[in-house]
């Protein structure tokens, strides 16, 4: 019986923090940066950009950024398989290009599936809509990766 109440306490304390991580875990895990969403937004955004430079189209799936990822990612450089990128990012594949080049604020086209908003060299969305504006591109890769860049 002495060490009833301990043991109650440490029971409900353990409950409380499996129940607040339970709750509170995808909240903490958006919250911090993973480098694997960063590099994913950086890279679908090089992709997209890349396509459209050399199609002068949008992309309506994936397979029209096949060609993009084999040119420019290098197995052993890149983070994952062209099959692992896609379960990471949500991409609007019916936008227009005149829609995302003339939205006032950016379109919604990229969102990571975590739901993070990471990224190392800036908004997704920004970065597209700024190329169709200016045909600027600050982080093109140039030459590929895998051909000595």
């Amino acid at each position: 019986m002495r060490f009833a109440k301990p043991i109650i306490f440490s029971v409900a304390g353990l409950g409380i923090i499996v129940v607040s991580c339970g709750v509170a875990g995808p909240f903490i895990k958006r919250c911090f940066p993973s480098p694997s969403d960063a590099y994913a937004s950086d890279w679908t955004s090089a992709f997209v950009i890349d396509h459209i430079r050399t199609s002068g189209e949008w992309p309506t799936g994936w397979n029209d950024l096949r060609d993009e990822f084999d040119r420019l990612a290098d197995a052993s450089h890149y983070a994952w398989t062209f099959d692992q990128l896609q379960e990471r990012v949500w991409f609007d594949w019916n936008a227009t290009l005149a829609d995302v080049r003339d939205s006032e604020v950016p379109m919604q086209v990229f969102r990571l599936t975590s739901g993070r908003r990471v990224s190392y060299n800036g908004d997704p969305n920004l970065l597209i809509r700024e190329y169709l504006r200016t045909g600027e591109d600050p982080w093109r890769v140039h030459p590929p990766i895998k051909r000595g860049g």
